[in-house]
This record gives C-alpha cells, sequence and structure tokens, in this order.
C-alpha cells in the first residue's frame, strides 16, 4: 500500500509539475536526446545497409568463388542445398574475327540469372539510350562494347568468328557491375552466353581463363555454405568478398561505418550532457519543495520514492515521444536523400529502436537520476536558511555515474574500443581544464573594469562552480561538432588523394621492346603523359636464405603466384626507401649471374615474409633462376594508378631476359578513340581500361560523403540541444539578477552586453578545451580507427575560441534575452 500510494503521489506531483512547466526541460532534453539518437541510429543503419547492397554489385555477388580451372559440381549442388541463389562466368582473353579484321578482345561467358547483384545496361542500336536489363545475352548471341564496333567494322545484326562458332552481334554493352581491372578483362568487352562456350571450343587443357562461380542469398546461409566450403579450396582456388575484390570500395565503406558510429556516439554524448544539465535545474528547482516535505515529516525514502517514480514515468514518456520522433524524421530524411543512396534505402530495422531506448534509460539513470539522490539528502534547515556553506561531498558519486553511463552506451553503441577510448581521452582532457578555465575568468586584471565587464565577471565569479559544469558541457558540444567535422574532412581528404581527378585511367602492357619509342611518340603527338615505361619480366620467389618458399605458400599469396619483375635507375616518386639503400645511378648494370646490388623489396611483403636486410632471394624465371639479395626496403603507394611493382631489381640485373614493357596513362574521355587508334597501330599492344571502374569508385566515394555530410546536420541539432540546456540551467537566476539591477536602475543596454560577454567569455574556454580535446581525440581516432596518418590541426586552436564565442554568446544572449526585457517588478513577484 505505501508504495501504491507514493505512486499515485508521483504522478499527481508529476502532472502538477508538467502544467506548471517544471518538467519542460528536462521532458525536451529527453525527447530530444532520444529522438537524435534514434534518428542517427535509424538513419546510420540504413544508409550502411544501402552502402553494403551497393558495395556487393562490384562483384555481381555478395560472394564469390574465383578458380583458374571449373570447379567439383557437388560443390554447386551443396550450395542449392543451402537455399543460395548461383550464377557463374568464364572470362578468357581472345581473338576475334569479323572477315578480314581480328581483334584482341576481353570475353566473358556468363549463365541465366548473371548478375545476382547489379545489373547490366546495353543497347539494341547504336543511337538509341542505355537500357538496364537482368541476364546476358540469350544463346547464339553477343554484346559488344561499343569501340568494337569500328575495330572490327560491324554492325548492329553483323557477325563475328569466336573460335569455331560464330555468334551474332545483338546489342552494345555500356554497363557490367563487376568489371576488374584483371588480366582477362584487358581490352574490349565481349559479352557472351556460357551455353556457347563449348561450341566454341576455345579453352583446352591448359588455356588460362578465370571460372567465377556467385552465390547470393541469406547471410546465415552463405555463411555456413562457406564455412563448409573453405576447407575444400586448393590454392588455385579463393572466395572473394568485398574487401579481397574491391579493396578501395572496401575501404572507403568500412571508414564511412567507423565515421557513422562515431556520429552516434557524439550524439549519445551531447544528448547525455544536455539531460544532465536540465535535471541540475530541476534538482535544484525542488530543493524548496523537499525541504517543507522533510519538514512535514517526510523520509528520505519517501522523497527519493516519489522523484524517483516521477523521472521513471517521465523517462518513459519522454522515450517511447522520442522514439516516435526520431523514426519519423529518419523516414522523412530518407525519403528527401532517396536520390543520394548508394542503393535503394532498404527498410528500418528494429535494432535502432533499441538503441534510442537504452539511450533514454541510460540518461535518465546516469544523469537524471544522480541530482535526484542528492535532492532526497536535502537538509531542510539548511535549505530554509539559504545556507549553502556545507555543499553535500557525495555529488562526485554523479559526476562518476554519469560520465560512466555514457562510455558504457557509447562502447555498446558502436562496438569500438578505440572510439569509445578517443572520447574518453577529449573528455578527460576538457574537463580537467574546465575548472582551470573557469579560474582564470573570474581572477586578473579585468576583475578591476567597470561596466558591462564587472557584471560580467561578476555573475561568472558568482557561479564559480556551476560554471566550471558549463563549461565542461560547452566544451563537449563544440568537441562533438569539431571532431566530426575535422574527422569528416580528413577521410574526404584521404578518399579524393586515392583518385585524384587527373589519376592514371588506362594501363598499356605487353610492350615489346621496339616499340617503346613509337608509343610514346603517339602519345605525346596526341599530348597525352605517360608514366614511366618499365621493364617487366614474371618469376616466381622461390626461395628464401636457401629455403624453398613451397612449404610457405599458405603464408601469401606472393608465393603461389608468379611476381611481375621490373629494374630501374630512377625511384618513383611515391616510393620511398625506408629501410637500405637504393643503387647509385653511376653503377653499372650486373649479370644474372652476379646480381649482388640487390633487389628492392616492397615493406609490406617484406614484414608478411619475415625478410632482413642482407636475406638472398631465389627466383624462377622462365626455368632460369636467379639470386640477388635484399638491398632495401620500400613503400609505395598501391592508390596512385602507376605501375607499382614488389620486387625493383638494379638496371642491367635482369638484361639477359625477355622482357614486356608496361605504362600508365591518364585520357579524358573526348580523347576516348585514340584508344582504337593505340591498338590498330599496335595490335600486340593490350589495353587496361581503368576509366570506368575508377568513376564507378569515384561516384560511390561521392554518395558516401554525401551521407556523411547529411549526418552531422543531425549533429548540430544535438549540439544546439546542448547549448539551449546549459543556458536554460541558470535561467531563473539570471532573472532574478536582472531584475535587481534594474531596479537600482541599472539600463536593458548594460545588462544585454553583459550577457554578451560573460557568454562569450565561456564560449572562448570552451572551445580552447574543445580545441584541446579534439586534437586528442582525433590523434586516437585517425590512428586507432581510421587508420590514417595522425595531422596537427592548427585551425581547429583558432576556430575553437571563435566559434565557441560565436555560439555560446549568441545562443546565450539570445535565451537570457527575456531576463533583461521583463518588469522587474513582475519578475520579483514570480520569483517570491
Amino acid at each position: 500500500m505505501p508504495a501504491l500510494k507514493h505512486s499515485l503521489l508521483a504522478l499527481r506531483l508529476l502532472a502538477r509539475d508538467w502544467r506548471g512547466g517544471e518538467l519542460a526541460l528536462i521532458a525536451t532534453a529527453l525527447v530530444l536526446a532520444v529522438s537524435c539518437v534514434t534518428a542517427i541510429a535509424h538513419f546510420t543503419d540504413r544508409l550502411t545497409r544501402a552502402m553494403h547492397i551497393q558495395s556487393q554489385t562490384f562483384l555481381a555477388a555478395e560472394r564469390l568463388v574465383n578458380s583458374s580451372q571449373p570447379v567439383d559440381s557437388a560443390w554447386l549442388n551443396k550450395a542449392r542445398e543451402f537455399g543460395l541463389q548461383q550464377a557463374e562466368t568464364v572470362q578468357f582473353a581472345s581473338m576475334l574475327a569479323a572477315g578480314d579484321e581480328f581483334q584482341f578482345a576481353a570475353v566473358k561467358a556468363v549463365s541465366d540469372g548473371y548478375p545476382l547483384v547489379g545489373h547490366l545496361e546495353m543497347r539494341a542500336l547504336e543511337g538509341d539510350p542505355s537500357r538496364v536489363v537482368q541476364g546476358g545475352p540469350p544463346p547464339g548471341e553477343v554484346w559488344l562494347e561499343p569501340r568494337l564496333l569500328p575495330l572490327l567494322k560491324l554492325e548492329i545484326g553483323d557477325s563475328l568468328q569466336l573460335g569455331d562458332t560464330q555468334l551474332t552481334v545483338s546489342g552494345l554493352l555500356d554497363h557490367e557491375p563487376d568489371r576488374s581491372d584483371n588480366l582477362f578483362s584487358m581490352g574490349a568487352r565481349l559479352l557472351m552466353n556460357l551455353d556457347d562456350l563449348p561450341a566454341a571450343d576455345i579453352l583446352q587443357s591448359g588455356s588460362r581463363a578465370r571460372y567465377r562461380y556467385l552465390f547470393a542469398g541469406d547471410d546465415q546461409a552463405l555463411e555456413q555454405y562457406f564455412t563448409w566450403l573453405e576447407p575444400l579450396l586448393t590454392e588455385h582456388q579463393r572466395v572473394i568478398d568485398l574487401r579481397e575484390g574491391q579493396p578501395r570500395v572496401a575501404s572507403a565503406l568500412d571508414r564511412a561505418e567507423r565515421f557513422l558510429y562515431l556520429a552516434g556516439s557524439l550524439a549519445v554524448l551531447l544528448a547525455s550532457v544536455a539531460v544532465g544539465l536540465a535535471a541540475r535545474r530541476y534538482s535544484l528547482r525542488h530543493t524548496a519543495y523537499v525541504a517543507v516535505m522533510k519538514s512535514l515529516g517526510a523520509g528520505r525514502g519517501k522523497v527519493l520514492g516519489i522523484y524517483v517514480g516521477q523521472l521513471a514515468a517521465l523517462a518513459l514518456i519522454a522515450t517511447l515521444l522520442g522514439l516516435l520522433i526520431g523514426s519519423l524524421v529518419q523516414s522523412q530524411a530518407v525519403s528527401l536523400m532517396a536520390d543520394f543512396f548508394p542503393a535503394e534505402p532498404p527498410p528500418s530495422h528494429w535494432s535502432p529502436l533499441i538503441v534510442g531506448l537504452a539511450t533514454g534509460f541510460a540518461c535518465a539513470l546516469g544523469f537524471a537520476l544522480p541530482p535526484l539522490f542528492r535532492l532526497a539528502r536535502t537538509d531542510p534547515m539548511q535549505t530554509l536558511r539559504r545556507d549553502w556553506s556545507n555543499p553535500d561531498r557525495r555529488e562526485w558519486l554523479g559526476l562518476i555515474l554519469g560520465p560512466t553511463s555514457m562510455l558504457l552506451l557509447i562502447w555498446w553503441l558502436s562496438g569500438s574500443l578505440a572510439i569509445t577510448a578517443a572520447l574518453f581521452a577529449g573528455m578527460a582532457l576538457l574537463v580537467g581544464g574546465s575548472a582551470l578555465a573557469n579560474q582564470l575568468l573570474i581572477r586578473g586584471r579585468l576583475a578591476t573594469l567597470g561596466g558591462s565587464w564587472r557584471i560580467a565577471l561578476g555573475s561568472l565569479q558568482r557561479r564559480a562552480a556551476f560554471n566550471t559544469l558549463l563549461i565542461a558541457a560547452f566544451g563537449t558540444g563544440l568537441l562533438a561538432m569539431l571532431a566530426l567535422v575535422f574527422a569528416r574532412t580528413a577521410l574526404i581528404d584521404e578518399w579524393r588523394m586515392q583518385l585524384p581527378e587527373k589519376a592514371p585511367n588506362h594501363f598499356l602492357i605487353n610492350i615489346a621492346p621496339t616499340e617503346v619509342d613509337g608509343l610514346q611518340a603517339m602519345l605525346a603527338d596526341n599530348q597525352v603523359t605517360s608514366t614511366e615505361f618499365y621493364p617487366m619480366v614474371r618469376g616466381r620467389l622461390t626461395a628464401i636464405n636457401g629455403e624453398p618458399t613451397k612449404d610457405r605458400r599458405e603464408q601469401d599469396n606472393a608465393l603461389r603466384r608468379e611476381l611481375n619483375l621490373s629494374w630501374t635507375d630512377t625511384l618513383a616518386p611515391d616510393n620511398r626507401i625506408l629501410e637500405g639503400e637504393w643503387w647509385d645511378e653511376s653503377d653499372e648494370g650486373v649479370s644474372q649471374e652476379e646480381s649482388e646490388q640487390g633487389v628492392s623489396v616492397e615493406v609490406e611483403l617484406a614484414a608478411r615474409l619475415g625478410l632482413a636486410l642482407g636475406d638472398r632471394l631465389r627466383f624462377s624465371i622462365g626455368g632460369l633462376e636467379i639470386e640477388a639479395p635484399v638491398a632495401s626496403f620500400r613503400s609505395l603507394d598501391w592508390n596512385s594508378m602507376r605501375p607499382n611493382f614488389y620486387m625493383l631489381f638494379a638496371p642491367g640485373a635482369l638484361e639477359d631476359f625477355p622482357a614486356t614493357y608496361i605504362t600508365s596513362f591518364y585520357l579524358p574521355p573526348e580523347q576516348k578513340l585514340l584508344v582504337n587508334d593505340l591498338v590498330r597501330n599496335f595490335p600486340s599492344v593490350s589495353v587496361i581500361e581503368l576509366d570506368k571502374i575508377i568513376q564507378r569508385i569515384r561516384d560511390t566515394i561521392d554518395q558516401v560523403s554525401l551521407a556523411i555530410e547529411s549526418v552531422m546536420v543531425l549533429m548540430l541539432v544535438a549540439g544546439v540541444l546542448v547549448l539551449v540546456a546549459g543556458v536554460r540551467a541558470s535561467i531563473a537566476e539570471r532573472l532574478q539578477e536582472a531584475a535587481i539591477i534594474r531596479t537600482l536602475g541599472g539600463r536593458r543596454r548594460l545588462l544585454l552586453h553583459s550577457l554578451m560577454l560573460e557568454f562569450g567569455l565561456l564560449g572562448v574556454a570552451a572551445g580552447l578545451l574543445a580545441a584541446a580535446g579534439t586534437e586528442a581525440t582525433l590523434a586516437v581516432l585517425s590512428q586507432r580507427v581510421f587508420d590514417l596518418p595522425f595531422v596537427a590541426h592548427p585551425m581547429l586552436w583558432l576556430l575553437g575560441p571563435l566559434v565557441g564565442a560565436l555560439l555560446v554568446g549568441t545562443a546565450g544572449t539570445l535565451a537570457c534575452r527575456s531576463s533583461v526585457s521583463e518588469p522587474p517588478l513582475k519578475v520579483l513577484r514570480e520569483l517570491a
């Protein structure tokens, strides 16, 4: 019965305080906290799933098996047992014939159902617009990449010869989802039906071809199937997912997902601070009520039960309302931005609702409950006498409980200890400096100034303890916004650097030594700048310090295949020697029996193989062997779109082996027909066209960048919430002070200036601390979360104080403007 009475009393007091506006701020803070976090969690969840759906189009499947030979049919039957969708492709390079014209092409034979993810785009006539189709050409027909028509002097409807079969050209291929930069994608594409492949009789025993088996379906079924399949794979077969198939896209999506988790974590941080400030104000306004209740015989347990009951009811109502608002906001945001999503936005999931629910109750328990415990310990006599000389030292419990619950919630939400540690480092620095910053504000020569400065500094001094909390709160809001802005800038800049606007988008390979001068002249005549022409031979690393590598082939893919070996006397601009020495340009080449100048090894491969300077590497090249010591370790940029090599020898070391050359260059779209001229003039040279692949990757990165920026808008809402909650936390005291000063003759303009100065100074202090906290946070995030090198941010130290003074000063002045506008007599009567 007492519990029921307490509950009924709590509900009556809740209704009274609600009607009186007492709970408006804490309810608003909880609703906005839950709605912001729910909206961001919903948006992030749908965006992340959309990004993964889009990313799978780069494979035309969710996962695939890549093999150099056909796989056992039992594997495919097992996949059917798991209920997986399947498709098959076979890729190889072949010569096409049409009358007297011949042309090398990249042939892909596809089964029914291809692609499982994504779509093809083709045209039935040259002048028609592209249209989306599901499935490849029917048997007996082929689709050609447009530039093959003039090379073979064909038109739509003509026939061509592929091996032993005649096939009809029925369309032009404009887009295939899984076009890559591998050997079997060299040259222009011919797409055919897999059923026509046996009649062509091209692939014989020992023929080089790539067999790809595509799978899609339920995530759990996929996981179970590939768990069953993995032990059966040979060294010539491997499972490919996005991370291996398109590492640039995978890296971008991984970092974007971490950024979105960071945004959600910062939203939790901001929401927690806002609720804590609102709850503190509510607690202070009810100390007199509790003092009266205790004077009339109410015990601490009864008081605590009443207010905890109020909080529980309020938290439940506010959380449910926040969940509803957050869901509606994200739904509207997704509808408005549907065109910018990387794929069709998937339906909402229930998990973000759990995040919002957890946020509401974590904020209530961690930040709103501690002030209520303090309220229940109110000393009636001390309160009624307005004697605050003996503060409750157990208030520090709330300062520990709140941040602890917040960090645990962030850890659970982000799933990243690094993100949690980064925010903890920034917050610790910020909170630790708040007290020092507050003391600097209220001391010094400024305290001797008059007018609005004296009023502002006097206000800071009277509320010294609260201002420490306020600086920490404002600093937290600024830290969240600054960290998000600078993290976003670092991510997008890194992505842009990976694929600069004029990065090489075409490779030329299989260049004979006699063709180098002619190709260089042709490119120069067309104002096309190429990278260096590198000689290249293929060889296999067979021994390290005399120990055969065949027993270590599972250790690294580089031991299971032939490597491209090259030599040069000039280090490429994006290569850097980390250990050892580069050979002097004046050194003469050495013979293959005396390769003592050594070999420069890419540093990451060297680390995987456990190499040290001086180790001797043996290579098999065309049946002959060569041995060389490791002369240096070299870093390089695989994203430069230049020819890069794991192994670089000194000039002359491989001169007795037959070599071909390789180069790359950027070709703008308006010069695309130059590719046809190159192929006509140098028919043995193979062209790898990466322009479409690069554009698709760039488009994906642009979409992800836009999505990141949209999340920042939601974060700004949460940041404004903290500012408003912080300002409103002291509005009652400011109303009273302003009324007294105006009663004593103070002018409204003087008070407005003092408010601007007070909040401006708080903003500068908070901004400086936020800059320090952001720098510490970014240092951890860069290296532990985003895998980026840490770079100092001098602009932070300028933007932090400026943005802090502007935002906090403006928000504080506007929010407290009513305190200097209300008639003094009315204010004093209401506060009496």
